[in-house]
C-alpha cells in the first residue's frame, strides 16, 4: 500500500529547489504566511539558499513569501550595504512586541524593483523570533539610536502578513509611483495571463 510516497511527506516540498524572487502583483505577496512548525535540515536548507537569493539581487532583508514560499520565515544582513561586513540573521515566527514611537525612512523591495518611497514605521520595539535551529530570541531595537535593522525586520515582517510597503504610503505617494506600479503590473499579465492582485488605491 506504501508505494506511493505522498509528495506532502517529502522533506523539500514545502522549500523548492529553485528560488525565483517574485514581483508585484503576485498573489502570493498578498498571503498571510503560515507558522513554521518543523525546524529541519530542510527548512536550514531553504535559509542557506534564501541568503544566496538575496545576495544575488543585491537585498539587505528578504521573505519566504518573495519567493513564493508562504511561511513565516525572513532573513536579514542589514550591514550587506558596508563594504566587508555582515549580520545574517534569521528570523521564523517572528512577531513586534511593545512598539514605541514613530520614525520615517525612505525604502524599497526587492519584489517592487525600482520603487522607492518614505514609510511610517515603529521606533522602538522588541522583535521576539526563532533562528533556524529553534532557538528563542529576544531583541530591542531602537531607530532613531541607529538600529537600521528595525526598518528592516518590520518591512520584511509585513510581507509574513500579507502587507507591502506600499499599502503604508499616502494617495499623494501614490500618484508619484502610480506608472511604475502600472509597469509591473503589465509584465505579470504578460508573462502569467492574470491580472494578480492588484494594489486598489
Amino acid at each position: 500500500m506504501n508505494t506511493v510516497r505522498s509528495m506532502s511527506h517529502h522533506p523539500h516540498s514545502l522549500y523548492p529547489e529553485q528560488l525565483e524572487l517574485i514581483h508585484y502583483p503576485h498573489p502570493v505577496l498578498r498571503k498571510r504566511a503560515a507558522e513554521v512548525e518543523v525546524f529541519d535540515d530542510a527548512l536550514r536548507d531553504f535559509c542557506a539558499r534564501l541568503f544566496e537569493c538575496m545576495v544575488e539581487h543585491k537585498g539587505i532583508g528578504l521573505a519566504a513569501p518573495q519567493v513564493s514560499v508562504s511561511k513565516r520565515i525572513f532573513i536579514t544582513d542589514h550591514l550587506r550595504r558596508e563594504e566587508g561586513k555582515s549580520d545574517r540573521r534569521v528570523w521564523i515566527n517572528p512577531r513586534l512586541e511593545f512598539p514605541v514611537g514613530q520614525t520615517s525612512y525612505e525604502e524599497g523591495c526587492l519584489s517592487f524593483p525600482a520603487i522607492y518611497a518614505k514609510v511610517e514605521r515603529h521606533n522602538r520595539f522588541d522583535i521576539v523570533a526563532f533562528n533556524e535551529w529553534g532557538a528563542e530570541q529576544r531583541i530591542s531595537l531602537d531607530v532613531e539610536a541607529g538600529d537600521f535593522l528595525g526598518i528592516v525586520v518590520q518591512h520584511e515582517l509585513d510581507h509574513l502578513d500579507g502587507k507591502v510597503f506600499v499599502d503604508h504610503l499616502t494617495p499623494a505617494q501614490i500618484t508619484l509611483i502610480r506608472r511604475r506600479l502600472k509597469e509591473l503590473e503589465q509584465a505579470f499579465k504578460k508573462a502569467t495571463g492574470k491580472a494578480g492582485a492588484v494594489l486598489r488605491r
